[in-house]
């Protein structure tokens, strides 16, 4: 079966453009898998872990070297081209590296002159232990790494790889990479969304919620016998009940999807909490007090709005409605839930 090697191409961009185009030809038409900054540009952290992949794939690491040092990453103080090298010896990687053998005579928009030293000790490292090829014309260079790679190939064969369906290596490591992006993409949509849910469910650390209690003080009118001519007399009645604050909220809760004024509102608390205990009558009024700490409750955790609004008297009427927290948090205590 035919068998190719693929080949990451490693060095600065800009000032190699036209090199790497050439070089990527002439690996092609050497039935050689070319891979690097084309594709799979490296500009921060999250995306060189990805370029670590694609190295982990490759069976051979070619090094142009010309006189930039390039973009330095501030977290390791290296740049992404050296951090491309590091990487590829570390997984031993057969490494061919091309020096240019006048790197500071080029013009000035090929230099990196403030990142001499650095560019000089990247060289020393390179070249510590391993034969460099040294190129001066990108004819020259093209040259040399297609006959260099062909002698590594002879002398030291990689895994490889047959694919046979396979025509243009370079179009299927495209499309890879765009499917990485969209992915990208999609996954901070997805924690953008986590996020947004979190702060429609979510409930303040230092705010009594959901399962924690309240005691709902309340009146009813109950029957006290009669009185010398007959007639039925009747006493105010203290009733008290605990609920827990999701009880009270997915009680009433449904009355609020449009708005409603103070009086509905606290009508709809009394008939909503007489439903949940099952005694309609339970509550024949509950006291001003509760009503309103029961409103700025739920004001304060998100899940109402309360808005003061001019009436057609020109005074001033407070309206209440769920908001989209509260509608959230409300579907969510409400659903009704498989088995």
């Amino acid at each position: 079966m035919d068998k190719r090697y693929q080949v990451f191409v490693s060095s600065t961009f800009t000032d190699l453009k036209e090199e790497r185009k050439a070089i990527i030809e002439g690996l092609l038409n050497a039935k050689y898998i070319p891979a690097g900054m084309e594709m799979f540009s490296a500009s921060n952290d999250e995306q060189f872990k990805y370029i670590k992949k694609i190295i982990d794939t490759c069976d051979y690491y070619v090094l142009i070297v010309e006189a930039r040092y390039g973009t330095v990453n501030p977290s390791t103080g290296k740049s992404f081209t050296e951090q491309e090298y590091d990487y590829a010896v570390e997984k031993n990687i057969p490494v061919l590296a091309f020096f240019h053998d006048d790197p500071y005579n080029l013009p000035a928009e090929k230099r990196d002159d403030d990142k001499r030293e650095l560019l000089e000790q990247f060289r020393a490292k390179v070249s510590d232990g391993r034969l460099c090829k040294m190129w001066h014309t990108s004819v020259e260079l093209i040259s040399s790494v297609i006959i260099s790679l062909g002698e590594e190939v002879a002398d030291n064969p990689q895994i490889g790889w047959t694919r046979g369906s396979i025509e243009d290596s370079v179009e299927l490591l495209t499309q890879i990479n765009e499917l990485r992006i969209k992915l990208d993409e999609k996954e901070k949509q997805i924690h953008s969304l986590q996020k947004a849910l979190k702060e429609y469910t979510d409930m303040p650390d230092d705010l009594a919620c959901g399962g924690n209690y309240y005691k709902i003080v309340g009146m009813k009118e109950v029957y006290n016998g009669t009185d010398g001519y007959g007639h039925k007399k009747y006493k105010d009645e203290q009733r008290v009940k605990e609920m827990t604050w999701d009880a009270i909220f997915s009680a009433f809760a449904p009355y609020l999807f449009s708005y409603v004024n103070y009086e509905s509102f606290s009508s709809a608390l009394k008939k909503g909490i007489n439903s949940v205990i099952d005694n309609e009558s339970f509550f024949g009024s509950i006291n001003e007090d509760c009503i309103q700490t029961i409103k700025i409750q739920l004001n304060a955790l998100g899940l109402i709005e309360v808005s003061p609004k001019k009436s057609t008297g020109m005074g001033v009427i407070e309206f209440i409605k769920l908001t989209e927290k509260g509608k959230t948090y409300l579907l969510k205590l409400k659903s009704v839930k498989k088995g």
